[in-house]
């Protein structure tokens, strides 16, 4: 199957459904109205999406990172974090945070590894296995 044609105007976050942590925030998140509209997409879910096809063949592991589809393109893990705080909207308190600290390439790549660890821990925790 053909890897989706994203509208340019379509942005595509997917996350581990299984982690409270990638949850809530994939909940939270808000992009700017300009930069188009945000399709959310949990990859325990979605194992037949052209999406999930298009993430394997670039061989990306759900398991070190977040994937983001922004004008055919893919980015992930620390650079998805980055493009989302680089879009982001500052509406709400998590938003606000997530621009704040993200938007700094620096920033992102220190606390990358702490934020993956986190939710490895919590997914060991709740007894969950990888994706």
């Amino acid at each position: 199957m053909p890897a989706p044609q994203s509208q340019p105007d379509e942005i595509w976050l997917v996350y581990d459904g299984d982690c409270p942590f990638c949850s809530a925030s994939a909940r939270m998140v808000r992009i700017k109205q300009a930069v188009g509209r945000l399709h959310i997409l949990n990859a325990r879910e979605a194992a037949d999406h052209p999406l999930m096809s298009e993430i394997a063949a670039q061989q990306l592991d759900l398991n070190q990172g977040i994937v983001v589809r922004f004008q055919d393109r893919l980015y992930h893990g620390r650079d998805a974090l980055h493009l989302l705080a680089l879009i982001g909207s500052e509406t709400g308190w998590l938003n606000r945070l997530n621009v704040a600290l993200f938007r700094n390439k620096r920033t992102v790549d220190f606390a990358y590894p702490f934020l993956r660890g986190v939710r490895n821990l919590a997914l060991k925790t709740l007894g969950k296995k990888p994706i």
